[in-house]
């Protein structure tokens, strides 16, 4: 299977493009790759293969594997045949059966009608008249990229991604139809909502996507007034037993959340990392307790934070020399100029570990505190102190709010610029950037520019890494996070450098930046 192209995705995965666009076994083909690359590899290699539609990503390549994964592209550039003894020659996925009720009853539903000509019970006839096959998961846990739809029905992404789509609603993007498990930005066609799933993503479950790849779903169409209660909820995550030393919310920012160092290996599962916006101010925080530097903290966006100690508490804010908390004793941590600070107690915040980690991951709901934000009245436990590494470090804060009025980010080219015209990447590069207020921990939105697009959006899913700037049907630059869509349709046009990904964590909407190569 010799790969279409071999491209570097940012500075520690590379990008495979399997050339299987029109292959009526693409799933099948596609995994088995993916089968065939983490058999040939050592342990250790990469921290995983990350599967989109036809396309694999090796993420996380160790310093110290570079001349085995080479060896390896070298032999799949060669026409190795995953057939040919060393991976298992692709066969059909096969999985269960799924019945899905909808109520046709989408925002778009009209104006998709329109565009084909149509009605829209026309509409609604295409989109059930053929059962459809999960060929991955990707974009939020546990949402199925499910195709092939009928042909009429092939259409382009939004030019402007909505910035919530409810959870449940039923869309269609390029071949693919598939339902959103939970609200989130997006810039599919909505054509209607389920009313009969159970929760598509669930931690507690054994495996936690309701689909896989290979089922086979069929939407059926029923009124409002048949629709039914509501599909039963997740179930909240366990509380553990009443620790004795705790951190009491007074008073939180929208937003605010638990974070330790994040999720690693889970994008195969349709997890991403989660984790801090700056990792290096979070780690500062840490360190300055005594604690490892990926402890569960709390992370503090755009606002004022004021705890209550339960118990004798060391704390530190942002890195800064650590004080001692008494029983009793609040504490406010004001806003400043950066977007985004961070307080670490000794002993780390003692939420529950869900999928590997305590991170929070808002838009699964899962990890932290209830998988939601922090707000007044909410109590965290704080681990035991026998936990950390080592004695309270005076390590000072962490980096700087902005050198200047403008930062200078460091960017690589993405796995996608030869989709855009010659002139794309030097706009992003000669663009000053503003941070708009559309962001969050899945993404932040830059205005001031449009980058040159050529086409509809109808591309097939490839797998996204935080940092990837992606770029919308408009021209709009969207910069991952660590809660970004383990897959995307928008072309990635350059993938901001690890170490920037923390500045550009502490620019607040409104200020500004720009984008240089990396040398």
């Amino acid at each position: 299977m010799r790969p279409r192209a071999v491209l570097p995705y940012g500075e520690a995965a590379i990008y495979l493009d399997l050339g299987l666009e029109r292959a009526r076994d693409r799933a099948a083909r596609t995994h088995a790759a993916a089968a065939l690359v983490r058999a040939a590899l050592p342990p250790g290699a990469l921290s995983e293969v990350v599967l989109g539609a036809g396309t694999l990503i090796l993420a996380g390549i160790a310093e110290g594997a570079r001349p085995a994964v080479d060896a390896l592209l070298s032999r799949l550039s060669a026409d190795l045949d995953p057939g040919s003894g060393e991976a298992s020659s692709p066969a059909a996925l096969r999985g269960r059966e799924h019945a899905i009720h909808v109520v046709y009853d989408g925002p778009d539903l009209a104006e998709t009608a329109a565009a084909l000509g149509a009605t829209p019970r026309e509409v609604v006839a295409l989109h059930t008249g053929r059962e459809v096959v999960v060929e991955l998961l990707g974009f939020l846990p546990g949402f199925a990229y499910m195709g092939d739809v009928a042909e009429r029905l092939v259409r382009p992404r939004r030019a402007t991604p909505r910035p919530s789509v409810p959870a449940g609603s039923v869309a269609i993007a390029g071949t693919f139809t598939g339902i959103y498990p939970m609200s989130s930005p997006g810039g599919w066609t909505l054509l209607g909502r389920a009313v009969s799933a159970p929760p598509l993503f669930d931690a507690d479950r054994d495996p936690p996507a309701l689909f896989a790849p290979g089922d086979r779903v069929r939407f059926i169409a029923v009124a409002p007034e048949d629709a039914g209660p509501p599909p039963p909820a997740a179930r909240p995550a366990p509380r553990e037993d009443r620790a004795p030393r705790a951190l009491g919310i007074v008073a939180a920012p929208p937003g605010a959340t638990v974070q330790d160092a994040g999720r690693r290996g889970m994008l195969s599962k349709g997890l991403p990392p989660s984790g801090p916006l700056d990792a290096v101010t979070h780690a500062a925080a840490n360190l300055a307790v005594g604690n490892p530097s990926g402890a569960a903290a709390i992370e503090i966006p755009l606002g004022d934070l004021t705890i209550c100690a339960e118990g004798r508490l060391l704390v530190s804010i942002d890195g800064e020399r650590p004080r001692t908390l008494h029983d009793g004793e609040a504490l406010r941590i004001d806003a400043t100029s950066r977007a985004v600070r961070y307080l670490a107690v000794r002993g780390g915040i003692g939420v529950p570990v869900r999928s590997g980690a305590r991170a929070t991951l808002l838009a699964a709901r899962l990890g932290g505190l209830d998988g939601r934000p922090l707000r007044r009245g909410d109590r965290l436990p704080v681990g035991d102190e026998a936990e950390p590494a080592g004695p309270p470090a005076d390590v000072g804060p962490a980096g700087a709010p902005a050198e200047g009025p403008t930062p200078l980010l460091e960017v690589d080219p993405g796995p996608h610029a030869a989709r855009f015209p010659a002139a794309a990447l030097d706009a992003l590069l000669e663009t000053a950037w503003r941070i708009s207020r559309w962001g969050d921990r899945v993404g932040v939105r830059l205005e001031g520019g449009r980058i040159p697009r050529e086409g509809p959006d109808l591309a097939l899913p490839a797998p996204m890494l935080r940092g990837a700037v992606q770029i919308a049907t408009d021209g709009t630059p969207i910069v991952l996070g660590p809660d970004h869509p383990v897959t995307g349709g928008y072309p990635v046009l350059a993938v901001v450098r690890q170490a920037d990904q923390p500045r550009l964590a502490r620019l607040r909407p409104g200020d500004t930046l720009r984008f240089r190569l990396g040398h």
